[in-house]
């Protein structure tokens, strides 16, 4: 059994009135921290659009829209809490008869000759899961090494003496050739 997403807004396809349907997104706040475990994030201040299923020629549907959240990352450098706003638009196609595997196990033959062309998401179990969807979409435009503006890495002092120098290996080597070559 798969456990329930975090923020799931489930819609049935075969429901979806012919105009489409907008769906806004306005997760709770123990919905917020579940997703702000998932991703990695210290917190999820904010995540919120408003994006519009529709019925696409062909059995499709589209889910269109902007996403807005402001996130709590930690600094790669300092370790210090780094707020970011992250925005974006939302543009994805579903089908019912859309592979869920798509994409994984390819072979060459698998390949699409043009790679600008997407495969459509599935639609599982006659519903979409709109909720799901801008989770996915939120964590693929996450900065992934957030940086504190201004901080700056300065290298770690493994060194005893604070030298932080390595004899190279490659040298003493090359002394220990020396050595032999001087026994002959």
């Amino acid at each position: 059994m798969t456990e329930a997403p975090e923020f799931s807004r489930p819609h049935k396809s075969d429901e979806l009135p012919a105009k489409g349907r907008i769906v806004t997104l306005d997760p709770s706040a123990d919905e917020r921290e579940a997703v702000a475990r998932r991703l990695g994030l210290v917190a999820l201040n904010r995540f919120e659009g408003e994006l519009k299923l529709h019925p696409e020629i062909g059995r499709q549907i589209s889910l269109r829209g902007p996403i807005r959240a402001e996130i709590v990352q930690s600094c790669v450098v300092t370790g210090d809490p780094l707020t970011t706003e992250v925005a974006f638009d939302v543009d994805l196609i579903f089908a019912e008869d859309a592979d869920p595997m798509a994409g994984l196990n390819m072979t060459e033959e698998d390949v699409l000759t043009d790679p600008e062309i997407e495969e459509p998401d599935p639609i599982v179990d006659g519903k979409i899961d709109v909720g799901e969807a801008a989770v996915e979409e939120l964590a693929l435009n996450i900065t992934p090494y957030p940086r504190t503006p201004g901080a700056v890495f300065e290298g770690i002092d493994t060194d005893e003496d604070g030298s932080n120098q390595r004899e190279n290996p490659f040298a003493v080597l090359s002394s220990l050739k020396n050595k032999m070559n001087s026994k002959d």
